[in-house]
Order: structure tokens, then C-alpha cells, then sequence
């Protein structure tokens, strides 16, 4: 007497064989109808019959994994499936936002799991369900017409991991996994033609994981769209390679090859950082970038400020500034020239490729200013030290130039001729064939302004860190990114990043200081709000000019 349909216990065939009337070929799937697994139903022949099991070869599954297998339709298929262990498994371990490559009209695409569909196959003789698996094709994946969503079974599945990159499918490509399927070159910022339909949308950016959107936002507003820090991610100076590698190969390029990097990944790096509470505490950008920079991978700082005639080297500038109710429109560009000011005429020793400036606040709640204003371009000109107008021995004020020096290798190194006046007496005092000139300080400036293009705005409300980042040269190229804008079934369930366009954004910040002033602020859109009352950080970065 056959037992309840509770427990039934699932398996495939794994050889062909004869019971009674019929035969049974390798890949059907049936189920136990008694504790002694003597006799079974096969669920592909005609009225699903009970057969015989005897000792014949039968693998034993579980209810999930007999689900995916259930779902191909062909047997031979789900031997070849059975029989790739590792890709079995890791099709039967899916998870949402996991990365797949599946056949789609002959090609092999790159998508992401978005759910999983049962079918149900429940009758009075069998509750066996197949289970479908719901794939969101990436965008220049498939150039064909129809949606980008699809409904496979796991027969279809090439594999499972997230740096897969697309490869034409052909009948010898083996749907199997190995390292070989992960390509390793670097992958450049993503164009700006491209951004709004590969980046913006639900899964996209960096998923958040425990209290990391201070470490989300930062790496995708510098490595998305900019290769202004792309250097550290081949120097071969660094202190730790393997931070190195796994920022650049399982952060970096698969954000900017698939849009979507997941939570996963990042934990490789947050363990890495020399401090168990970067994993799971509340951090600040600044904190992250001076653990990865300077503790882990000690590259060369991005700052070099000068300062009473010494140099300070940093990662970041904290723009220090007394409040001003005058100030009608707080500018970065106003607040940073005051704060150098301020601070002691601080000037910067070289042109910074990458500037990130910390806003004038204090904790996470106390602002010097309702709302600050990023200025689109920063003109630091007035801001760099200028090393033509220095002595080359003592590195005070310069007041003369010898040309005459500039070509006597026992007096000058061959590339500064210039001193103070005290230096230019004593190194003159024997050489009377030499003409200093005196120096027309007015005239020695930079042939053109410094200035520094804005990249990308970091926010925080209640503890929580999102980012605006300009994806291009076009005015209204802005793009909102939130790695934790939602869960998954709303509680333990996982996070889902997200990124949006805010075109809004650019119509503001081409405004003039008069026309913003007027602007009602109440009135703004609530991410044009947090742009500007929630700036936490502004991150420049430098281009040099064409010729």
C-alpha cells in the first residue's frame, strides 16, 4: 500500500530499464510510493504508472533540486545538467539577484535571477511541481525584440556567478563553471550613452549589506562612471594585492561590465579592511578611504597641501568655516577658498586628480549651513603654490631668475634658477660673469585656470549615505544611486540597490548664486532636497585640458 503523498520521496532514473509494459529510459523522473522504495511512479510516461523499482539504478533528490529537474522537459537533458556536479549545484543553490548565463536565441546571455515560478503538476496520484527561474537579461545582452524578462528551466542555464561576461553560444560551449568563465580584463567607466539603460533601474549599482552604504556609495561614485583612481587598481606598489585584486576584479569590473555588484563581493573587501567593525558598525567615506588608501593598500595620497612651508599629505580635505547668516548661497567654491584662507593660506602643493572634500559639518546631524551648493566647476587657481615664484635653495619667495645658472651645472640642477634675495647674494658673491634679473612677480601666474569638474555629491540622513553622480558631459547627467532603497521580503530578506536618473539635478546646478537664491526650496523634488540639504561630501575630479 502506496504511503501518503507527504512523503514521497523524489529521484531520476539514471539508467534505462524495463517494468512490466513499459520502459523506463534514463532522466525520468518519479517518486516512492513505499518505505521500502520497492515500487515507484515514473511522472513522464502516459497516466503515470506504478512500476517495480526493484535494485534498479535510481538517484534519490531532494524537493527543490527534482523541481529544477522536473521543469526540462527532455531527459538526456537533465543527465547532462546531473552530470556537471558544480553547475548543478550551484543552479539548485540560486538565489534572487544571483548572475546567470543562459541560452537565448543561440547566443549566450548574461542576466539576473528576479524570481523563482513553480508550476504546478498536482493531481490525485502526485504533488510534483516543476520550478522556472525568472531571468532579467542585462541590457546588450540580446538584440532581439522581444522583453528582456524570461521564464527558463535550469537546463538552460550556461552558469552561475557574478562576473560572467557574454559569449556567442554555439553547440560546443559546455554548460559548465569554471574560472575560465570569468574574464579578467579590465573593463573601462561606463559611457555616458549607455548609463540610462544598463545602470538605471532595481538591482543595479552595489548591494548594501549591514550598515555598508558608506562603502557602497563611495566606490560606485568614484569607479562607475570615472577612472580618475583606476591607477591603484594596477599599481604594482601596493601593500596588499589581494585588496587590490578584489577591488578591481570582483568590485570594479563586474559593476562596470553588469551593473550590479552584490553584497557578497563587497564583504570580501569590508573583512580585509585591518578592522573587524568596517564588517558590520556604521563608518564614515572618509574612514574607508583612509583604511583602503593609506592602512591597507599605501598608495601615494591624493592631497599634498602646503602649509607654513611644509606639505601635508592626505585623502581628504575637511572644509573648516565659521557660519555666515551673509552667506545667502553657500557655495563649495566660496566655502573652500575661505576655509584655505582661514586655515593659514593653505595651498595646494600639486594639481589634485581627484579632490574629496568633506562638507562643514559635525556628526551626522549638526550642519554649519542649511544647504550648501556644489559648485559644477572649482577654480583652484588662486589655491595651488605656485613653485615657479620659490627659491631653489631655500625655498622661500623667490625675487630673481639667473639664466646663467640655468646652464651651469655646478650651480643649479639644470631646471631652477630662480632665489630669494638673501640666496642670490651669497651664490653671486664669486660669480660676476652672472646677471640675475629681478623677478616681475605680477606677471608669473598659470597660463590658464585650474578647475576641477564636479563627479559626485555624497549625502547622509539618519545615518544613511546615498549618492548623486554626474555620469557624463551633458548638463542633466545625473544619476541617484541608494544600495539599500529596499528588502526583499521586508525584513531579513536582502537588500535591493537601485538607481535613478535625476536630470533635475543638472537644471539646478546651472543656475547663477541670484537665481538659485530665488528658488523655493520647499517646492524642490524630495532627491533634489537631499541633494542639496544632505551633502555630506563632494568628490572632484581633474581632466587635463586638450591641446
Amino acid at each position: 500500500m502506496g504511503t501518503t503523498v507527504k512523503s514521497r520521496q523524489p529521484f531520476i532514473v539514471m539508467q534505462d530499464f524495463i517494468a512490466g509494459r513499459h520502459k523506463i529510459i534514463a532522466g525520468s523522473m518519479g517518486e516512492f510510493l513505499d518505505g521500502d522504495q520497492t515500487r515507484g511512479r515514473i511522472l513522464d510516461l502516459p497516466a503515470q504508472p506504478e512500476v517495480p523499482l526493484k535494485k534498479n539504478p535510481l538517484k534519490m533528490l531532494g524537493k527543490r533540486d527534482s523541481s529544477f529537474l522536473y521543469a526540462i522537459g527532455l531527459p538526456v537533458r537533465r543527465l547532462n545538467l546531473l552530470a556537471n556536479a558544480k553547475l548543478f549545484q550551484s543552479v539548485c543553490n540560486l538565489q534572487i539577484s544571483d548572475v546567470v548565463r543562459v541560452r537565448c536565441q543561440g547566443f549566450a546571455a548574461v542576466g539576473v535571477t528576479t524570481g523563482f515560478w513553480e508550476q504546478s503538476n498536482r493531481s490525485e496520484l502526485s504533488d510534483f511541481t516543476k520550478l522556472l527561474i525568472e531571468v532579467e537579461l542585462l541590457v546588450g545582452e540580446y538584440s532581439g525584440e522581444e522583453p528582456n524578462m524570461l521564464k527558463v528551466n535550469a537546463g538552460e542555464i550556461l552558469s552561475v556567478s557574478s562576473n560572467i561576461q557574454f559569449q556567442p553560444y554555439s553547440s560546443d560551449i559546455k554548460p559548465s563553471f569554471s574560472s575560465e568563465d570569468i574574464d579578467l580584463k579590465d573593463i573601462p567607466p561606463i559611457r555616458e550613452c549607455d548609463v540610462l539603460e544598463k545602470m538605471v533601474g532595481q538591482r543595479r549599482g552595489i548591494q548594501g549589506h549591514h550598515n555598508s552604504c558608506y562603502l557602497d556609495t563611495t566606490l560606485f561614485s568614484i569607479f562607475t562612471f570615472s577612472s580618475i583612481l583606476d591607477h591603484i587598481l594596477h599599481s604594482a606598489d601596493v601593500c596588499d594585492a589581494q585588496v587590490q585584486r578584489i577591488l578591481r576584479q570582483d568590485i570594479v569590473n563586474p559593476l562596470r561590465r553588469n551593473g550590479f555588484v552584490q553584497a557578497d563581493n563587497v564583504m570580501k573587501l569590508r573583512k580585509l579592511l585591518r578592522c573587524e567593525t568596517f564588517v558590520t558598525e556604521e563608518k564614515d567615506p572618509e574612514e574607508f578611504l583612509n583604511a583602503l588608501l593609506h592602512e591597507v593598500l599605501a598608495v601615494d595620497p591624493l592631497l599634498k597641501i602646503r602649509c607654513n612651508n611644509k606639505t601635508h599629505e592626505c585623502n581628504c580635505y575637511q572644509i573648516i568655516v565659521e557660519s555666515d547668516s551673509a552667506l545667502k548661497v553657500p557655495t563649495v567654491q566660496t566655502l573652500m577658498e575661505r576655509s584655505f584662507q582661514s586655515c593659514g593660506d593653505l595651498k595646494f602643493d600639486q594639481v589634485p586628480s581627484c579632490l574629496i572634500l568633506q562638507m562643514p559639518r559635525f556628526g551626522k546631524t549638526f550642519k554649519t549651513f542649511p544647504f550648501i551648493f556644489p559648485s559644477m566647476d572649482l577654480d583652484i587657481t588662486k589655491m595651488l603654490y605656485q613653485r615657479s615664484q620659490v627659491c631653489c635653495k631655500c625655498q622661500e619667495p623667490a625675487d630673481y631668475r639667473c639664466s646663467q645658472c640655468f646652464a651651469d651645472p655646478l650651480t643649479t640642477d639644470g631646471q631652477i634658477c630662480q632665489y630669494c634675495h638673501l640666496c642670490e647674494t651669497q651664490i653671486h658673491k664669486q660669480l660676476k660673469d652672472h646677471h640675475p634679473r629681478r623677478l616681475d612677480v605680477q606677471n608669473i601666474s598659470f597660463a590658464s585656470a585650474v578647475r576641477l569638474e564636479l563627479l559626485a555629491v555624497l549625502c547622509i540622513r539618519t545615518s544613511h549615505f546615498i549618492s548623486f553622480v554626474k555620469y557624463g558631459s551633458g548638463k542633466n547627467s545625473w544619476v541617484f544611486f541608494d544600495s539599500m532603497a529596499s528588502r526583499i521580503d521586508a525584513g531579513s530578506g536582502e537588500n535591493i540597490p537601485v538607481v535613478r536618473a535625476c536630470p533635475q539635478i543638472g537644471n539646478y546646478l546651472g543656475m547663477t548664486e541670484e537665481e538659485f537664491a530665488s528658488v523655493d526650496l520647499t517646492k524642490m523634488d524630495d532627491l533634489s532636497k537631499r541633494f542639496f540639504f544632505d551633502v555630506y561630501m563632494c568628490i572632484y575630479q581633474f581632466s587635463e585640458p586638450s591641446t
